[in-house]
């Protein structure tokens, strides 16, 4: 994970917990990811400047509710360690040209 050329994500909040929204923007045709999810790779940027690479599973039949977003380990802007999380995605929602991830449980 982790290229300049992938889309960017932005959230609220200096972590992720179960309601938190990721806007993920610089994507060709956010819609079809509503549709149809698809796997995605970008750089999430949390509230607190910092930053993380982040990937949407989806498993082999394409449900939605069974897609996972997961995050690697990263450090927050004030030094807390932040380890590689998964969280379940709740739902994909469109915020004009953006694709809106909203988590659910964690995973791990």
């Amino acid at each position: 994970m982790g290229s300049t050329d992938q889309p960017r994500a932005h959230t609220g909040h200096s972590h992720l917990f179960p309601g938190a929204r990721i806007r993920v923007e610089g994507l060709d045709a956010p819609t079809a990811h509503v549709d149809t999810p698809q796997p995605l790779t970008f750089v999430v940027q949390f509230a607190d400047g910092e930053e993380a690479a982040a990937e949407v599973l989806v498993p082999g039949d394409g449900r939605p509710d069974s897609t996972v977003l997961a995050v690697e380990a990263h450090t927050s802007r004030a030094g807390t360690d932040l380890p590689a999380q998964s969280w379940m995605i709740k739902e994909y929602l469109l915020d004009g040209d953006a694709l809106v991830l909203r988590l659910g449980v964690r995973l791990r």
